[in-house]
């Protein structure tokens, strides 16, 4: 293993274990405070929203040539938030106060993987040694680990979560200032606020590719936000969501250590189709035990799909973008891949929310499980513009 990817599997690992706090334990988090499962949808879609803002100016300013490097958007970016979670670590009475800050650190952390991802691709593009994808299987199983871990930490106290995520975030800020790029050999001048609008008319085939993000994400995103809810229902408590998770988390490693091996004997493009076939298989299996009955083993079972589903999408759907992007374009395209996860999440966290609050967690799961058969639909239309694209300029 190459000191680069040696590197930037610590990078991505710290990234991981402190998402885990948002991604994954904000629900337990805010509940322990107060707040109603409605509420706790209506802060991490507030943050979401937040950081569909955020990230746009952030890839921006990264792709001007005389803008702020990745590395001193990172340390700006990261600093803030250790600043917010130092705060929510003194006891706050008012519910709101609270939420502004959760979701302060939430916008944060979402906005700084797609910046993260372009390290690492920009590393590739210099003709580093570095092995992306195992690098990422490293994070995926630190990401596991410490999901097992947390599960028992929340039992035990629920301010040990915020602690971990101050440590977690502190590791990343430190090494990025080692490793991050000072500037990306390839920056250019972008073009101006309008260049996104610009850049999906020249890239037509992107339009229903980032609509199938959205909408398969919005059932991704409510099963990683309310997976609580789910297993309460199902009969199970905090320790078999963090079972669950963290099954989800160690599916993940075999695909993207291997991912290199599966990108020289397949295409991006079979790849992304079984990722998204693999979403819908997960979300149909987990309805048998809404629906049907057969206790905690389905919800088990069913993250088992993450090592054809999330897994090959993460990083299938990177370096296809990154492929279709012109050099000074490269942020960018990242930016906007994580923008349509990010709507996806809101609407799986709004809508996941007042779903389950108003007409139950079967219901929400039915609905979430359309939208993911949705999702495969708008890729395989995605990739047939894709490919009439390609056959007309030849």
């Amino acid at each position: 293993m190459s000191r680069y990817t040696r590197i930037f599997s610590l990078l991505q690992s710290f990234y991981w274990v402190s998402a885990c706090f948002v991604y994954t334990f904000a629900e337990r988090f805010l509940l322990a405070y107060g707040f109603s499962v409605h509420q706790i949808g209506m802060v991490l879609a507030s943050a979401n929203l937040a950081s569909l803002f955020l990230q746009p100016l952030l890839a921006e300013l990264a792709d001007r040539e005389n803008g702020p490097s990745l590395r001193s958007l990172l340390f700006m970016c990261l600093s803030a938030a250790i600043v917010f979670a130092g705060i929510l670590l003194f006891p706050q009475r008012s519910l709101v106060l609270m939420a502004v800050m959760f979701a302060c650190l939430s916008t944060i952390t979402l906005a700084v993987q797609p910046m993260l991802n372009a390290v690492g691709l920009a590393y590739v593009d210099r003709g580093e040694p570095i092995n992306y994808s195992l690098a990422r299987g490293i994070a995926s199983a630190a990401f596991a680990l410490y999901t097992y871990l947390a599960g028992y930490l929340a039992e035990w106290r629920t301010d040990a979560l915020l602690w971990c995520y101050i440590a977690a975030s502190l590791g990343l800020l430190l090494v990025s200032l080692s490793f991050a790029p000072k500037k990306t050999a390839s920056s250019v001048d972008v073009a101006p606020a309008s260049g996104t609008i610009a850049l999906l008319k020249s890239h037509p085939y992107l339009i229903p590719f980032l609509l199938g993000i959205i909408l398969t994400f919005s059932m991704h995103n409510y099963l990683n936000a309310y997976m609580l809810s789910i297993v309460e229902v199902i009969g199970g408590g905090t320790i078999e969501m963090s079972i669950a998770i963290a099954l989800a988390a160690l599916f993940e490693i075999p695909s993207m250590a291997g991912f290199s091996l599966l990108e020289r004997k397949f295409r991006l493009e079979p790849l992304l189709l079984i990722s998204f076939s693999a979403f819908v298989i997960k979300h149909l299996m987990l309805l048998i035990p809404l629906l049907i009955g057969g206790g905690i083993f389905w919800v088990y079972l069913s993250q088992c799909m993450q090592l054809f589903g999330y897994a090959i999408f993460i990083l299938a759907s990177s370096f296809w973008v990154n492929r279709q992007m012109e050099e000074h374009n490269k942020v960018k395209g990242q930016m906007l891949v994580t923008e349509a996860i990010t709507v996806g999440c809101i609407i799986g966290q709004m809508g996941g929310g007042f779903l389950i609050d108003h007409a139950g967690v079967p219901a929400a799961t039915v609905t979430g499980t359309f939208f993911s058969v949705a999702g495969l639909v708008l890729l395989s239309v995605s990739l047939s513009l894709k490919k009439s694209s390609l056959k007309k300029e030849s």
